[in-house]
């Protein structure tokens, strides 16, 4: 039986499927709710400084173009690697783990001997081109596992960085592993919001590999905080398979389990149904950028009826909680489909798309 079925999503009218069933059941309590906010990552702001020394943004003490040679090195954007320097060591010459890494790339003993050419682990001058080797020989390493996809080689490499090689090589992929799935993620997160100008999603983090367009989109919760981000969970209690959580949340502070704030447009779009169950609206981009389409679920109320096309900013309904499975905290729960989805379209059919890096590209992420 299909996931679709299952879920009672077959082909019936848009108005009963339960495109968030999902969602009903991660946050059926408040209980629940609170262990995935104590669980999420810190996500970045997307507020890039200045150039700083280098060619990437805020990379500091002039090596900038040490980053960017690496990154040529290695085959990675300039982006992850600042992101991954950071997350290792904090730019720290001198740092050093429990467990013996060292300087500013964190290299091992062992590993430094292999591929440090005879220089010192505690200088960037010489670390940050020693990682970028080493970068290159896990990325060659796990090359055939992606099947020309750049994005996941991106991924894979990191997770080669994390778990071993020979990890990513036996799960033929990224291995199920909660540190490595966070460690992976981080630093994609890490390197659009810190150090990527205009927030350009960086290879690896993209979940579309087309053209976003030009057009700025609006964030669709105004005042709401993210709560809980795209893909696989671990929560007690749950099937494998709500475990991967299709869309991202974002909750006005204080709503509680009433009425909370506004949900408008982010961008022009045509309404293409209405889920009640549920409270999802649906709907697909009608303006000059990619035909993304949209659900806005968990809604208390609509101002919109099927057919409808609205403008970029206009009011959607209210963010609220409900769902078919059981009342949920209030919050939006955002999910977005890839272009070629067709305007009936259910979670969890091979169209949805991580909402997070394209809001965040569009200038529409929630601050």
């Amino acid at each position: 039986m299909s996931r679709g079925k299952a879920l009672g999503c077959g082909a019936v009218a848009l108005v009963a499927a339960p495109v968030s069933a999902v969602m009903a059941i991660v946050l059926l309590t408040t209980s629940v709710a609170e262990e995935e906010e104590a669980q999420k990552l810190e996500r970045a702001s997307c507020v890039v400084a200045d150039e700083g020394n280098g060619s990437v943004p805020t990379v500091p003490n002039g090596w900038g173009p040490l980053v960017e040679d690496a990154a040529e090195t290695a085959g990675l954007p300039s982006s992850v690697v600042a992101a991954q320097l950071a997350l290792e060591s904090g730019w720290r010459e001198d740092a050093r783990s429990p467990a013996g890494a060292q300087g500013v790339a964190q290299f091992m003993p062992a590993t430094w001997a292999s591929y440090g050419n005879g220089g010192d682990p505690f200088s960037a001058r010489d670390a940050i081109p020693t990682y970028g080797r080493y970068m290159a020989a896990l990325m060659n390493d796990v090359q055939t596992l992606a099947g020309g996809d750049a994005d996941l080689l991106v991924r894979l490499t990191l997770a080669a960085y994390n778990a071993g090689p020979g990890a990513v090589r036996e799960h033929q992929g990224i291995p199920p592993f909660q540190e490595t799935q966070q460690y992976v993620n981080s630093i994609l997160d890490t390197a659009q919001g810190s150090f990527s100008a205009e927030c350009k999603a960086p290879i690896g983090a993209r979940t579309w590999d087309g053209d976003l367009g030009d057009g700025e989109w609006t964030t669709p919760l105004p005042g709401g905080k993210f709560t809980s981000g795209y893909g696989q969970r671990n929560v007690a209690g749950l099937p494998d398979w709500a475990q991967n959580h299709v869309g991202v949340d974002i909750a006005t502070p204080g709503a509680g389990h009433g009425d909370g704030g506004t949900v408008i447009a982010p961008t022009d779009l045509r309404i293409t149904g209405i889920n009640h169950k549920d409270g999802c609206v649906i709907a697909k981009e009608n303006g000059d950028d990619p035909d993304f389409g949209f659900a806005f679920c968990h809604l208390n109320d609509y101002a919109v009826h099927k057919g409808d096309e609205l403008t970029r900013g206009a009011v959607i309904g209210t963010e609220g909680n409900k769902a078919d499975l059981g009342a949920v905290p209030t919050h939006l729960h955002l999910e977005i489909y890839a272009p070629d989805a067709p305007d009936l379209v259910f979670p969890y059919e091979g169209y949805n798309i991580d909402p997070e890096p394209i809001l965040k590209e569009k200038g529409a992420w929630p601050q």
